[in-house]
């Protein structure tokens, strides 16, 4: 801002120096001329005068008659010629060839002649030369030294007014404002302190809304948590072991996302990626998802290689793979195949269906929140939300093909075990695992052997503690004594 503000100064006075010194100057110069030769015409009439004076009185007209009026201009370098009756007198020196001369003739028949050299002239014109350069410099130099001051009464108000937005942004608290004596400058500052007063009260209010809300849904996911602990260690059909397993597994992902929203406001830094297994993430897809692929008659599958380890973070990744499988399960069609490709630097995993795939007129603005399709019934901001997780880990979303729609994450490769055992038992082509519907593979670890239940021979005294824990649940603590 100070630069500017100098800039612009300086620029507007040389261009009033240029605009109005430079005919200023001219005019000047041009005036010392004249002024110069309007000196001479003053010598030629005296020395007319006093000529004529003396003819008539019989006197004669001498050198020394004229040196007298050489003598009386000391600023100039006179030599003055009278002819009279082909008699030339002169007084002093002979200008040369290069003069300002005036001329005129005497009622007594003569003829009078000044010269002075144009070394005279220019020395006149060179003063005035002076005088015009030391104006202008003066008048620069006043203008740099008026632009320095605005400057610095501009910028050092302009600058305070930057730290305090900076720390209103960060969310600490500033004083008043003190006035700097520039009304605009003020005005915007108390606007920006009221702005950040009400900014603040209102991302208060939020995050005392998202805490309450997520608080208040421990307490329901605790007592259904227990209630499915109960169905597998009561019940002997294991269709139904396995569903409550499942269902355990999708309240302990619904408890870890309340979990981040009741702990985001504590936090201003973003979260550590790690290392995640999509093997083990698309298999907990796999089970979840499956029935609901059955119920619409359409098939659900998933290729992944024996190692696909990234960088990331378990629980955000996961919502990214349920938010693309539940999209193409709703606006989708036919197979939805869950592919994973990866090398030794970047990992993709692309989602894709048979369907009639996006509107071209939507194209890649599905990302943008609040945006879906004509027939859509959903809020717009998932596919938005799925984006903001996968770049707070370092990778992207990206829409590859409308048509069929395919959607890829782009993910950073991690270490990884080479070998594995495969998932779904339908072999593999080029060293990749097919999971089938409702593949049957935990994320816990290996199945439990049949007869056993996730309690296992859990005591009475154990079933108390799931009583406990309910209770715990609901004064907002965390449920540990789940095994894992």
């Amino acid at each position: 801002m100070r630069q500017r503000v100098l800039q612009a100064t300086i620029i507007t006075v040389l261009l009033a120096v240029t605009m109005l010194g430079i005919p200023l100057a001219g005019s000047w110069l041009n005036s010392t001329e004249l002024r110069v030769a309007s000196d001479v015409s003053t010598v030629v009439g005296k020395v007319a005068t006093a000529t004529e004076n003396r003819l008539a009185n019989d006197e004669p007209i001498d050198e020394a008659f004229l040196q007298e009026f050489v003598d009386a201009e000391p600023r100039y370098s006179l030599y003055i010629e009278v002819t009279l009756d082909n008699n030339t007198v002169s007084a002093g020196q002979d200008p040369g060839e290069d003069t300002l001369t005036r001329s005129t003739f005497g009622t007594q028949g003569q003829s009078i002649t000044v010269s002075i050299p144009s070394s005279d002239v220019r020395a006149e014109t060179a003063g005035a030369w002076v005088m015009v350069i030391v104006a202008g410099l003066s008048t620069i130099s006043i203008g740099i030294s008026v632009a320095l001051w605005q400057a610095q009464r501009l910028s050092a108000p302009l600058a305070r007014l930057t730290r305090r937005a900076e720390e209103l942004g960060s969310g600490r608290a500033r004083g008043s404002w003190e006035p700097s004596g520039i009304a605009e400058i003020d005005t915007v500052a108390e606007e920006l302190a009221h702005s950040g007063a009400q900014l603040t009260e209102r991302l208060e209010a939020e995050s005392r809304l998202a805490s309450d809300a997520s608080h208040q849904l421990r307490t329901p996911l605790t007592a259904l948590s227990m209630r499915l602990d109960e169905i597998l260690a009561t019940s002997s059909e294991e269709w139904v072991r396995e569903e409550a397993r499942i269902s355990l597994e999708q309240i302990d992902r619904l408890t870890e996302v309340v979990h981040d929203l009741i702990n985001a406001p504590r936090s201003s830094q973003r979260r550590s990626p790690g290392v995640v297994e999509l093997r083990t993430l698309l298999t907990q897809q796999s089970e979840e998802w499956s029935p609901a692929f059955r119920a619409a008659g359409r098939e659900l599958r998933i290729q992944v290689p024996r190692s696909a380890a990234v960088w990331g973070s378990s629980g955000p990744l996961t919502q990214v793979v349920a938010t693309l499988v539940e999209n193409s399960l709703t606006h989708g069609g036919g197979r939805t195949l869950v592919k994973v490709r990866r090398n030794d630097h970047s990992t993709v995993v692309e989602v894709s269906d048979e369907g009639e795939g996006i509107d071209p007129a939507l194209g890649k603005r599905v990302f943008e929140r609040s945006v879906s399709g004509r027939s859509s019934r959903g809020t717009g901001v998932g596919l938005a939300l799925a984006r903001t997780f996968v770049e707070d880990d370092g990778g992207r979303l990206e829409l590859l093909s409308e048509r069929p729609a395919t959607f890829g994450v782009f993910l950073i490769s991690a270490p990884g075990e080479e070998s594995g055992p495969e998932i779904g038992g339908q072999g593999d082509s080029d060293d990749f695992g097919s999971l089938p519907q409702g593949g049957v593979v935990s994320r816990r670890g290996r199945r439990r052997p049949h007869g056993s239940s996730r309690l296992g021979d859990r005591r009475p005294a154990d079933r108390a503690g799931s009583a406990s824990r309910a209770r715990g649940g609901a004064d907002g603590e965390e449920s540990a004594d789940r095994p894992a």
